[in-house]
């Protein structure tokens, strides 16, 4: 699910759900993508001269005016993912009724490939397309910035996590704002770990843990890197990184659970979220010096690495690490003095 994080931060396809300080909610994502909104604005009607030179011009300031309304409305959906789809979706009629040729205006271009990503009909390599035409005609700064961010998800949407990854890194060579630079190394880490660039990605998340803008990207670069460390081989890091996060709770005045992990799309694909809990029960378990919470700990361990083994795909390179480490659990499970869980096989 597609969201919002604030005015201008998109965390692609990551849709988890926040209350903003104002009371209202809206969606972040991917998680994501962490990553860039459109905050274009229309300005004035197009000169005399450029309509001239450019006949579609007033046509096109129009339909960005239109659309702008649209995607603010998507954006103040009040966390309803359907209302911002349907949102979204209402940009893209109003494009395809106007059968305008080919987009001049950049800014239209980039807030129509938003709008395309966001209405969920398959059309994420068209607003790619568009994203690629509009990119060469901004002017460094916040705008291309946001466009190259705006590609960064729709790639990811389209499972070109390198071509993501590529995208966040000229994000990161426009972003000036600490901010903007966490949320686009949250998202490049996240397509690095798509790619296997694990160490990588630990990295990044750390960085964007480092300046996070609220404190659930900053929880969810914790968890991120415990993943990364523990995928590169360094448990000790991974643990380091992931017993602070798992001790940690959001505030339900803000956000709809005090676990970042039971917010939707936390991790992305769906059996990653269980690969990412299972490790947060083992360091629960590391944590505590009680039998029945640590029990309770592996057990949830346990079912949570089955769940992962079940439903991976076995191209999935991580497969062996899940059956080392759910051994490793059930071990632990067996060596507590009462009781003995139906996992522990």
């Amino acid at each position: 699910m597609l969201a919002h994080w604030g005015p201008w931060a998109r965390w692609d396809a990551y849709g988890t759900v926040v209350r903003s300080g104002m009371g209202r909610v809206a969606t972040a994502a991917g998680v994501g993508v962490l990553l860039l909104a459109l905050s274009t604005t229309s300005g004035a009607e197009p000169s005399i001269w450029y309509r001239a030179s450019h006949p579609g011009a007033r046509a096109e300031a129009r339909l960005l005016r239109a659309v702008e309304r649209m995607l603010d409305g998507e954006t103040q959906s009040e966390g309803d993912p359907a209302t911002a789809r349907d949102f979204a979706r209402a940009a893209v009629a109003m494009f395809d009724l106007t059968k305008l040729p080919p987009l001049e205006d950049p800014r239209l271009a980039c807030a129509m490939a938003r709008a395309l990503v966001g209405a969920e009909l398959g059309r994420g390599r068209e607003a790619e397309r568009l994203l690629e035409g509009a990119i060469p005609k901004l002017p460094e700064g916040t705008l291309l910035a946001t466009a190259w961010g705006e590609l960064g998800r729709a790639r990811a949407e389209r499972g070109d996590h390198a071509g993501a990854r590529d995208a966040e890194t000229r994000v990161l060579e426009l972003a000036v704002e600490p901010e903007e630079r966490a949320l686009a190394y949250y998202a490049r880490a996240r397509a690095e770990l798509r790619t296997g660039e694990v160490a990588r990605a630990a990295k990044d998340f750390q960085r964007a843990g480092a300046d996070a803008p609220t404190e659930l990207v900053r929880l969810l670069a914790r968890y991120g890197a415990g993943l990364a460390l523990e995928r590169n081989g360094d448990l000790p890091g991974a643990w380091a990184a992931l017993e602070p996060a798992v001790a940690a709770r959001l505030p339900l005045s803000h956000y709809i659970s005090a676990d970042p992990l039971e917010l939707e799309g936390a991790f992305e694909p769906p059996y990653e979220l269980d690969y990412v809990k299972a490790l947060a029960w083992l360091a629960r378990a590391r944590r505590t010096a009680d039998v029945d919470e640590r029990r309770a700990a592996l057990e949830e361990a346990l079912r949570r690495w089955d769940g992962y083994l079940a439903s991976a795909p076995p191209s999935e390179p991580w497969l062996v690490n899940a059956r080392s480490l759910r051994e490793r659990a059930a071990a632990e499970l067996r060596k507590l003095p009462t009781g003995k869980s139906r996992h522990a096989r």
